[in-house]
């Protein structure tokens, strides 16, 4: 089909669906037009079953009022004769020249049938005026409506005897027997209807869904060619461009791709041509340049690994620097301290009070400067221990509570000068393996942070046992700390953003985060602006022996 090879995969998509959704539509179509048809038939059927009840019933009261001469009989027979003779004005009206579809409305409403059924049953009449069982069942309808005007009449005769009272008892028995003819007849004709009306019911249905058959193999079929058609044709050139690909992949730019058809495959096809030139044309000239660029990559990995090894050397000799300089400046920074120590206690004898107060504020300021000082020093000393893999542990048994409380005392001047309570608990002795130095220097971090950012707010420290761990908690009741900043707060040079102008270099709880997890133990941290901050320190009594 070269008319299908060369139209665009989206038009044969466009004309596969297209063409599906007419043919579905077709179905849908019959499909409605078989149930309003097969609905009609129903009601139709219905309206004869109201037909024949009406009928029977007025033959009832006609003989009910021949026995008791009660007018309410007569007038119950001529209601239910209604029925059929609204029945009788809709056959009347759809059979004239020109059909009347009011006037047999009007007619079937006084036949008691339902007013939606009444527009499918008219439309039934109209379609299938010539099929053959609905032509019998029209010519029963109008035979026993002849039969129902000699009913009507006998029984309008019945009528005006019994009121004159001009009825013997030969009359009476002749007019009956006449009546149950009559009735009898009728229901002749009534079944002889049913009968007719059920078999064109059955004919229609037979031939709906013969045609709903036609209509699904119909779409079936055209629908499986066209997408087979559609597939088939994508499939091939697919194959096609994938096996072209994987040559000019593996570096066979000569493989030419055949070209069927004018549609997008084939477009790419193309291209992929034209690309397998391009590729052969380019290839000799970066086998060329490679070679060339080859040489001079060989002598730059020569240089690059010169310079890393000098770049290695020199990362050496800076951290060897730092740990060099952080013990040198801790020496002197170490003997000032202790020669401000001693000039403070020989002012303490000197005899002029207010010179000696003086000196007394001026070397406070400068012990708690060279503290820092010293601070800062064992900061940088650790940090650099720990980026060179030199932070050591020396682990021996001893008392967490009391290096807990040794730590906490270190802080009983500066608190006191600060107006700031710290309170300390613990259920006594504690014993377990740790790093006294290093655990005493957790604690002392903590608590300084507390003091810094707790703005002079009461300090709790605790000691908890429990059957393997100990906790150490550490609780001010500050600001506390933003949930924001509480991610960061361990890492290094990370500082509380409550007051800039604190003092730090935001070392301490790097440091003490790693001198927890050195002793194989955690340490969290609870806070929330405006209830303050809780540090909790978990340890092992026992800590694996590394293997």
């Amino acid at each position: 089909m070269p008319f299908w090879k060369n139209l665009s995969i989206a038009r044969k998509l466009y004309i596969v669906i297209g063409t599906m959704a007419v043919l579905i539509a077709c179905e849908l179509f019959t499909l409605r037009f078989a149930m309003t048809n097969l609905s009609a038939v129903r009601a139709f059927v219905g309206g004869e079953a109201l037909w024949s009840k009406g009928q029977k019933n007025a033959a009832f009261r006609l003989q009910r009022y021949g026995v008791t001469r009660d007018e309410r009989d007569f007038e119950a027979y001529l209601e239910y004769l209604k029925i059929p003779e609204g029945d009788h004005k809709a056959r009347v009206a759809l059979t004239q020249p020109t059909p009347d579809r009011a006037a047999a409305r009007e007619g079937f409403l006084e036949g008691h049938i339902h007013g939606d059924d009444i527009g499918p049953i008219i439309d039934l009449l109209f379609r299938f005026s010539w099929e053959t069982h609905l032509m019998q069942a029209i010519t029963i309808w109008s035979e026993a409506d002849a039969l129902l005007d000699q009913f009507k009449a006998t029984g309008s005769r019945y009528h005006d005897m019994v009121r004159a009272g001009e009825l013997s008892g030969a009359e009476h028995r002749e007019v009956l027997e006449r009546l149950r003819q009559l009735n009898e007849e009728l229901s002749d004709k009534e079944d002889q209807f049913s009968a007719v009306l059920g078999e064109g019911s059955r004919w229609l249905e037979n031939v709906v869904i013969s045609l709903l058959v036609m209509i699904v193999l119909t779409i079936e079929s055209i629908g499986l060619s066209l997408t087979f058609l559609t597939t088939r044709g994508i499939s091939r050139g697919l194959a096609a461009i994938n096996d072209g690909a994987h040559r000019i992949g593996k570096g066979d730019f000569t493989h030419h791709i055949e070209i069927q058809g004018r549609d997008e495959i084939a477009d790419l096809a193309e291209v992929i041509n034209s690309m397998g030139g391009l590729l052969e044309n380019t290839h000799r000239e970066l086998e060329l340049r490679v070679m060339e660029r080859t040489a001079e990559l060989s002598a730059m990995v020569y240089e690059n690994a010169q310079l890393l090894d000098k770049a290695n050397e020199a990362v050496q000799m800076r951290e060897e620097f730092l740990s060099i300089a952080s013990h040198e400046l801790r020496t002197p920074v170490t003997a000032l301290q202790l020669q401000l120590e001693q000039l403070r206690l020989h002012l303490v004898r000197a005899p002029d009070p207010a010179a000696l107060e003086k000196c007394r504020n001026l070397i406070d300021r400068a012990v708690r400067q060279a503290k820092r000082l010293g601070t800062l020093s064992t900061e940088l000393m650790d940090l650099t221990h720990l980026k060179i893999g030199k932070f050591e542990l020396k682990m021996e048994e001893g008392d967490f509570a009391a290096t807990v409380a040794d730590a906490v005392g270190q802080f009983s001047v500066e608190a006191a000068r600060s107006e700031v309570q710290i309170s300390m608990r613990s259920p006594g002795p504690v014993k377990g393996s740790f790093d006294a130095t290093r655990l005493s220097q957790v604690v002392t971090n903590l608590v300084s942070n507390a003091l810094k950012y707790g703005e002079n707010s009461p300090i709790e420290v605790s000691v908890i046992e429990q059957p393997t761990r100990v906790v150490i908690s550490v609780k001010d009741f500050g600001p506390g700390i933003p949930l924001n900043e509480q991610g960061h707060i361990f890492d290094r040079f990370a500082r509380g953003g409550v007051d800039a102008r604190i003092a730090g270099l935001g070392l301490g709880l790097y440091i003490s985060r790693e001198i927890v997890l050195a002793h194989q133990g955690t340490i969290s941290v609870a806070s929330a602006s405006g209830t303050g901050t809780v540090f909790t320190v978990e340890l092992p009594k026992a800590p694996a022996v590394p293997t």
